[in-house]
């Protein structure tokens, strides 16, 4: 991405061209560059882009930043919640939804993420969900892991793993819950269900960035 920086900076896909580079220096173990891109460039208050590329952009940075074994940034999960939540205030986008309830599962807010899949689960019912229970699945996914119940969060996953084209989004932006649970496989001692896994990837770069792959080999 040598031709970014001429990139006009208000252009509307600036700051999601910057995640996925800052998502690039992850790969190649740069946190620092990372984490610098994320303050400049799609941070809340500095991202070109829409509301929902605001919240789906740093949220996912900072959960994949955690996956990567980096430290938690305390403050950006509160200024994201609030943005996120105020944001969005009721479900409606699958996509943009699995993303909030990530929020709402790092800040412990129970309370919201049951609100929230109330609100799923009754657009599912009047056939304005498409994507069903998957959304819901992932936030329960979500909220286990943030307690440290990696099988819990197996079995919220291990069922949906092969339809997550139906949350929308891009492969790389879907690889924030195939990361989750390639984690979880890590830290439940499941490590032969982690390489199948693995070896069943057909895309993106050979080097994930989550911490703990190195006990596969």
């Amino acid at each position: 991405m040598s031709w970014l920086p001429t990139y006009p900076r208000d252009g509307s896909l600036f700051s999601h061209l910057s995640w996925h580079l800052a998502l690039g220096h992850l790969e190649t173990g740069d946190a620092a560059a990372a984490n610098r891109i994320f303050k400049q460039a799609f941070a809340p208050d500095v991202h070109s882009g829409p509301p929902r590329g605001k919240v789906t952009d740093a949220v996912s940075f900072l959960w994949r930043w955690e996956l990567a074994g980096q430290a938690r940034d305390a403050a950006a999960w509160s200024v994201m919640y609030k943005f996120a939540t105020g944001a969005f205030p009721r479900a409606g986008v699958a996509f943009c939804d699995i993303h909030i309830a990530l929020v709402e599962a790092v800040i412990g807010n129970g309370r919201s993420l049951e609100l929230r899949a109330g609100q799923i689960h009754e657009l599912a019912r009047s056939g304005r969900y498409p994507s069903g229970p998957l959304v819901p699945a992932v936030s329960r996914a979500f909220a286990a892991f943030e307690q440290q119940d990696f099988s819990a969060v197996i079995d919220a996953l291990d069922p949906i793993a092969t339809e997550l084209e139906r949350i929308g989004g891009s492969r790389a932006q879907l690889d924030l819950v195939e990361f989750t649970l390639l984690q979880a496989y890590l830290r439940a001692g499941r490590l032969s269900d982690a390489r199948h896994m693995l070896s069943a990837r057909h895309r993106g770069s050979s080097r994930l960035p989550v911490v703990g792959l190195s006990a596969l080999h």
